[in-house]
């Protein structure tokens, strides 16, 4: 490796605290050399100085909408330690060589001087990957190739990644929806973001197998966090939503996960579907970061680590502290600012207008004042059934005072679930957070009728020391019966009366009968048509996809009641065809 290193910053347009910088080449095996080059702030910034004694008062950068509050002050954030074009600087490397498949071979770790060679923003990068004859070309349009090729192993792999070029909508490292300021920004930002993440990766790696203490990034599931299947549908949905609604979904998706902590115990990532993550390439705007630069400098230099495991696991302490605080304080100021704006909404009586995340602030606004809603908030609610968001339906059941009006909005959302009993779990999810609720336990217990099972489901929930239990409801499927049980203890709980939510099991075939799949047919067609004329519910597919991303091999599961069948080829169409005609022949040969 050369002495000083060539490199690229790709941040935000306003930024000027920039600490990292990327460089990306294809290996002579078809693999990829990937370098991430991070300013070296822990020379600056050493263990127990004064400097880091402030940067671990202030914890992290905090950002507004006119301007940011810096860990360091401004003479190093913006000046001495970022990684300006044309400056040599001092950098700690990540230096990672990956396979064909995208899988880590090494990872090297070491101080070394980069000179920038650009200063690109996120908006820049659409632009160069479309004009061949612009300097970064090259660079850009591999890293972009890369930084995808990255997020979809990650998704293949379990992790909640999304984004939608669109609408500018990416996922965060917990799975949470942001919208980017600028559509054009989202390449730019998912080549950092993917990037960065590697390293990351590869840093924590490093740590644990080299016996290094450093603060890990965890991020644990709640126990009633869906499937990541349901996860990651819920997230897709972004694409066919309308714009106004987008805002709701983002709340609801944050409100499913735990807050991320750093802490020297890996506790794993649940985000990221990792065992282990860690934060290193934000040194000069994250504390964490800049105390693991110091950990591993000093493992590099053969110098003694500045931090014990105890000492590490009291800044995790404070850091965690400090951040929930920062992000009530950003609460509550915003708390503020959208009662305000619903007061104005109300009092003018543009409530009929209003888009979903304004008709959820009117809705906080008026349970806060304690009084009955107004007709007009009644009849905007009803005009809205089906479309309504699941938090402000979860915030008029869960905290409505009494009135008349309330109290039937409420049994219009109870008899709403009859047709959608999916919203209750739902709502007890959201109880978990606005009321301090445990999850309902489940009683679900299945019997066998011929090919697919039905199953029977009670739930009951403890409420300041009082039990709700709720009936028994029977469904083709054990998420439906759940539902089902799930809605009956809701309107046990309200004390209201339930919608009808029996259903009729279709008669199933007796072991014996003849199976009537017309083998003739399109075998995807063909199994949907035999479940549709049976009344059976239709089979459920999921991929795996592997190789490289020129020649890759589809991997399609077929479920259907408790029969599975996996087919493999090299097109995913082609993979379904064959999975689902595998079904078919396992139903046939039953029989």
């Amino acid at each position: 490796m050369p002495d000083i290193l060539r490199g690229i910053t790709i941040d935000n347009v306003k930024t000027r605290d920039m600490d990292d910088a990327i460089w990306v080449e294809i290996t002579e095996n078809g693999g990829w050399h990937v370098v991430v080059m991070i300013s070296d702030v822990s020379k600056a910034v050493p263990g127990h100085s004064e400097l880091d004694q402030l940067a671990m008062s202030r914890v992290e950068t905090r950002y507004y909408a006119t301007g940011n509050s810096p860990m360091l002050p401004r003479r190093f954030a913006d000046e001495k330690l970022s990684l300006w074009p044309g400056e040599e600087k001092s950098v700690l490397v990540v230096d990672i060589i990956l396979d064909m498949d995208l899988s880590i071979l090494e990872t090297r770790l070491l101080r070394t001087v980069i000179t920038s060679e650009a200063r690109l923003s996120f908006s820049d990068i659409p632009p160069i990957i479309s004009d061949r004859g612009h300097p970064q070309h090259d660079i850009v349009k591999l890293a972009s190739q890369l930084a995808d090729d990255l997020l979809t192993q990650r998704r293949n792999r379990g992790a909640l990644a999304f984004y939608n070029l669109r609408r500018g909508l990416v996922t965060n490292e917990e799975g949470s929806l942001r919208q980017l300021k600028r559509r054009e920004d989202t390449i730019g930002y998912v080549i950092i973001q993917e990037l960065m993440i590697l390293a990351n990766m590869a840093v924590a790696e490093y740590a644990v197998k080299n016996d290094i203490p450093i603060l890990f990034r965890n991020h644990t599931a709640r126990s009633a966090t869906p499937e990541r299947g349901d996860l990651m549908k819920l997230l897709e949905s972004v694409a066919v939503i309308p714009e106004e609604n987008i805002a709701t979904l983002r709340s609801t998706t944050y409100m499913m996960f735990n807050r991320a902590e750093y802490g020297p115990v890996i506790l794993g990532h649940f985000g990221l579907n990792l065992g282990a993550y860690t934060h290193f390439t934000s040194p000069i705007r994250r504390y964490a970061d800049l105390v693991n630069h110091q950990q591993i400098r000093a493992y590099i230099r053969n110098e003694p680590l500045p931090h014990s495991k105890e000492e590490l696991q009291a800044i995790a302490s404070h850091i965690n502290l400090r951040r929930l605080e920062n992000d009530r304080d950003k609460s509550a100021y915003m708390k503020k600012k959208a009662y305000k704006k619903a007061e104005s909404i109300v009092l003018e009586n543009r409530i009929s207008d209003a888009s979903d995340k304004d008709f959820e602030r009117i809705t906080k606004f008026l349970i806060r004042q304690g009084e009955d809603c107004p007709e007009a908030y009644s009849d905007a609610f009803r005009k809205r059934s089906g479309e309504l968001p699941v938090i402000c339906a979860g915030l008029v059941l869960l905290q409505a005072p009494d009135g008349k009006r309330w109290t039937e909005l409420k049994k219009a959302l109870l008899e709403e679930m009859a047709t959608a009993s999916h919203k209750a779990v739902s709502i007890f999810d959201i109880a978990q957070h606005i009321q301090g609720w445990q999850m309902p336990v489940y009683d679900v217990t299945e019997t066998a009728r011929s090919k697919l099972p039905v199953f029977t489901a009670r739930s009951t929930i403890l409420i300041e020391n009082k039990e709700y239990r709720s009936a028994a409801y029977e469904d083709t499927t054990k998420k439906g019966a759940i539902q089902r049980a799930s809605v009956d203890l809701l309107a046990n709980i309200l004390g209201l009366p339930a919608p009808d939510l029996k259903i009729t099991i279709a008669s199933l075939p007796a072991s014996k009968e003849e199976v009537t799949i017309n083998t003739s047919k399109d075998p995807i067609f063909a199994l949907q048509e035999y479940c549709q004329a049976k009344k059976f519910p239709l089979p459920a597919y999921s991929y795996e996809t592997k190789g490289p991303t020129n020649k890759p091999t589809f991997t399609c599961t077929c479920t259907f009641g408790s029969l599975t069948s996996t087919e493999q080829a090299g097109k995913k169409q082609r993979a379904k065809r064959l999975a689902a005609k595998s079904m078919i022949y396992m139903l046939v040969s039953e029989n």
